[in-house]
């Protein structure tokens, strides 16, 4: 990290704590998201459950009007002292509850249980022999319940046997000790034939509070009419057993309320009442919708019945402020997935800038390599002319020849790097050039170059190969092939350099027998500052921007560069340029 300094390892950390933060910011968004969805939802539920048991209150009081008003004035929670004084069993008047909706050829009958001897006593009639056993096994214990005791009064579900459903309305009577001396009872169909007090029942109770829409109070008089049938039904109820019984004022509660806009109350909640057997007894509306906002409260002493309310997921607004809390997490999500984009774009910055300074390190060793051996061999050959050691007029032409060849490697390696420095602005001529003699000139620069190397440089050429372009470009650009021949080429090979002219196209190309460039790699080569192989103190050296100025330079002048295997299969690479041709054919 010190050839970086601490810069890429404070941005990285930054990333990084970007990173952490948003996905923390993320979880946190949905912990309390989860948090206070569960309060609400519970919120809503506990009042399910409490609007469950307003109907289950509402429901122990039309049951026990049901049981009181036709016993003809019966009452069980009168306590006796003994069992002389216990009231005869002709107190139940014949025809219990004419308001019950059983059924045609429905006939009630009475009975009553002696308690402990369980005996049993019928008027009206008696019945089936299962529900005989059932009054005879069961009551007993079912009287002691603490729902009936609490109560006063129960109501059992039995179904005989091939026989329609029905149900034994039954009150305990007890001395001063709260023991059961005796139970009195009659056949009833309440709660299981006739449901009409579960309909009266959801029409009139009231479950939700003022706040939500729809359900208001009537606030206007209740008129004549009102008070005359209230009247009326108040002097029915006194006038003892022997008048027909008649509804009591309950529903006067549904006249005193109306719904505004309508909004009745199917609209808000769903009502189901379940027997101990989890049937459904009364639904309404009838196929209600189902929710995860329900409660429950049950009513033991009226068949083990369960009363359900489901609300509405609507209604939640009105209960909780604010309603149940909706989702942030795809937002967090969004959040933290731009984090994590800006981390990857910023560690691909970080990584590219790097590379960058990699590279930068490299082209700087590599230059400073490159520039190290042709002076050191300029100034020992300086050297020896200056102190007169040479030994014969050969040998200093040589130590010349030396100087000159190591200078003209240091022209070409400045020219390499002013152009890859210079090549936004590269402008080129175009103007007709002699391929050929343009080919023969580099050749003859780079000869003395190879022949130090032990190799050999062949020109395969054919006139006329005139093209359109900038003759020291195409010159600049052999040379630096000649170059990568050189440097990645065995000791002794032969360099050939081939011109020709195909139609439209004037066709340059050099071929080595050198190691050959991997078919991946081949368009890598093109980069600047790329070398395939090697170190830096290599023989080979080279700052790796050769081919770069050459696809730069062969671009500048709307010409192809190609790299493929010399033909014939005998190994090396073989570079091809291909040039537009002058129209006209000459200089």
């Amino acid at each position: 990290m010190r050839a970086y300094g601490a810069r890429p390892l404070l941005l990285g950390g930054a990333l990084l704590g970007i990173v952490v933060v948003a996905g923390l910011a993320a979880m946190e968004s949905h912990r309390s998201f989860v948090a206070r969805k569960a309060v609400a939802e519970r919120t809503v539920r506990d009042y399910a459950k409490f609007a469950a048991y307003l109907y289950a209150t509402r429901t122990y009081l039309f049951a026990r009007e049901r049981n009181i008003v036709p016993s003809g004035g019966f009452r069980s929670d009168l306590t006796y002292r003994n069992r002389s004084e216990l009231p005869p069993l002709t107190v139940l008047p014949p025809v219990p509850d004419t308001t019950e909706q059983c059924g045609p050829n429905w006939v009630p009958y009475r009975f009553r249980l002696d308690l402990p001897a369980r005996t049993v006593q019928y008027l009206g009639g008696r019945p089936y022999p299962a529900i005989d056993s059932i009054i005879r096994d069961s009551l007993p214990t079912l009287v002691n319940s603490s729902w009936v005791r609490l109560a006063g009064l129960g109501f059992l579900f039995v179904d005989p046997p091939g026989k329609p459903r029905e149900t034994i309305a039954y009150m305990p009577t007890m001395d001063s000790l709260r023991n059961v001396l005796a139970v009195y009872g009659y056949r009833s169909c309440y709660g299981v034939r006739d449901t009409t007090d579960y309909a009266l029942m959801y029409k009139v109770v009231r479950v939700l509070p003022p706040m939500v829409p729809g359900l208001v109070d009537d606030t206007s008089d209740s008129g004549p009419s009102d008070s005359a049938q209230s009247s009326k039904a108040a002097s029915a109820k006194s006038s003892g057993a022997g008048q027909k019984p008649v509804k009591t004022n309950f529903v006067t509660l549904e006249q005193m309320r109306r719904w505004r806009n309508p909004m009745p109350a199917d609209s808000l909640l769903t009502l189901t009442i379940f027997d101990d057997h989890k049937r459904i007894l009364y639904q309404a509306p009838r196929n209600g919708q189902s929710s995860n906002f329900y409660g429950g409260s049950p009513v033991g002493y009226i068949g083990g019945v369960t009363i359900q309310v489901a609300l509405r997921p609507n209604v939640a607004r009105y209960l909780v402020a604010g309603g149940i809390p909706e989702s942030h997490v795809p937002a967090s999500l969004l959040l933290f997935a731009g984090a994590v984009v800006l981390a990857i774009a910023g560690f691909a910055s970080l990584r590219s800038e790097v590379r960058l300074v990699r590279s930068r390190e490299r082209f700087l060793a590599n230059v400073s390599h490159e520039l190290r051996t042709p002076l050191q061999q300029i100034l020992l050959f300086v050297q020896l002319l200056r102190l007169g050691r040479t030994r014969s007029e050969a040998e200093k032409d040589k130590s010349l020849e030396i100087i000159e060849r190591e200078t003209n490697r240091l022209i070409a390696l400045s020219n390499s790097v002013l152009t890859a420095t210079s090549k936004p602005e590269m402008q080129l001529e175009s103007s007709a050039v002699d391929v050929a003699g343009v080919a023969q000139t580099a050749a003859d620069f780079f000869t003395p170059l190879a022949e130090a190397r032990k190799m050999r440089i062949e020109l395969d050429v054919q006139q006329p190969a005139v093209a359109r372009g900038d003759p020291g470009a195409i010159r600049q650009i052999l040379i630096n092939v000649l170059d990568n021949a050189a440097k990645y080429g065995p000791t002794g090979q032969t360099i050939k350099i081939g011109v020709r002219r195909n139609g439209a196209v004037v066709r340059l190309w050099v071929d080595d027998r050198g190691p050959g460039i991997p078919v991946a790699e081949r368009n890598n080569v093109w980069k600047p500052f790329v070398r395939l192989g090697g170190t830096i103190h290599d023989s080979t050296g080279g700052a790796g921007l050769g081919l770069s100025i050459v696809r730069d330079l062969a671009a500048a002048m709307d010409a192809q560069t190609e790299l493929s295997d010399v033909p014939g299969g005998e190994g090396g690479t073989r570079f091809t340029l291909d040039l537009q041709a002058n129209q006209n054919g000459a200089h």
